[in-house]
């Protein structure tokens, strides 16, 4: 039964519990077993959750190449796109091969701080802001170019699927998944005689990289919020961002239409 496992991770709420139940029975009922949590051996990752679920899964599996799928038990459910009435019809479809493995591809930072070194990665965005949450000031590169000063409560470097969540609500734009582009979006920027930054945020494509340098002393100590995940550090000397050649698989049945997403899930 090695080969048959399905990884499932879900909320603790009683709605999604009562889900997960079902799934359970529907999976044995078709010859597959689970596995609470993540199993390397496993054949399929399903979330049972919002976004943040499906986020969350994610990362608790170090970004695993094993696909993953969501049951929407939550309120938006960008990611997680199957709906608890139809859990019979989906492994019904993933049994019989009857589904599409899209790639996405993740926010890879490298952050350089007193005089180490780490990698961090995000589905979604990347938050920066100063651990105090005082206002911040940071030089922005773009392929080695000093672009601007970004002064104000952070700045958002957020990924095509990010690009509806937080980007969205801070005023960045939509972009459409296939172009793997990154996106920053200033947080409450500045605008004055004092300081001087673009109000609006910028798309950048895959092959130029971005570094933030901070400013000042006191900006040296940044909080990151990766996916909503917090990462302290001290001692900041440069964070560098740049589209991941390391990927998510995610399983999607029939065809995913963007556009309805959007329209369903904003409008």
């Amino acid at each position: 039964m090695k080969d048959r496992i399905v990884n499932i991770a879900a909320n603790l709420d009683k709605y999604t519990l009562d889900i997960k139940k079902e799934l359970i029975e529907i999976l044995q009922k078709n010859g597959y077993s689970y596995f609470d949590g993540f199993y390397p051996e496993g054949i399929l990752n399903i979330t049972i959750g919002g976004d943040g679920a499906f986020l969350h899964g994610v990362r608790d599996s170090n970004f695993s190449e094993i696909p993953f799928a969501g049951i929407n038990t939550g309120t938006l459910g960008f990611y997680p796109e199957i709906t608890p009435e139809n859990l019979e019809n989906f492994i019904t479809d993933f049994k019989n091969n009857n589904y599409t493995i899209n790639k996405v591809n993740l926010i890879e930072s490298e952050i350089n701080y007193d005089g180490n070194s780490e990698k961090i990665f995000a589905v979604n965005d990347i938050i920066l802001k100063r651990k105090d949450m005082k206002t911040i000031h940071l030089n922005v590169f773009i392929d080695s170019n000093h672009l601007e000063t970004i002064s104000g409560d952070g700045l958002i470097i957020s990924s095509p699927m990010g690009s509806s969540a937080y980007n969205m609500s801070a005023g960045g734009s939509l972009v459409y998944p296939s172009l793997k582009t990154l996106q920053i979006t200033p947080l409450s920027p500045i605008i004055s005689n004092a300081y001087r930054c673009l109000d609006c945020s910028i798309i950048v494509p895959p092959e130029f990289e971005i570094t933030i340098y901070p400013e000042r002393k006191d900006d040296y100590f940044i909080t990151f919020l990766a996916d909503g995940e917090i990462y302290e550090y001290d001692g900041i000397e440069s964070a560098h961002f740049r589209t991941s050649k390391k990927e998510i698989n995610r399983l999607t049945t029939g065809t995913y239409n963007y556009w309805k997403v959007i329209k369903e899930k904003f409008l």
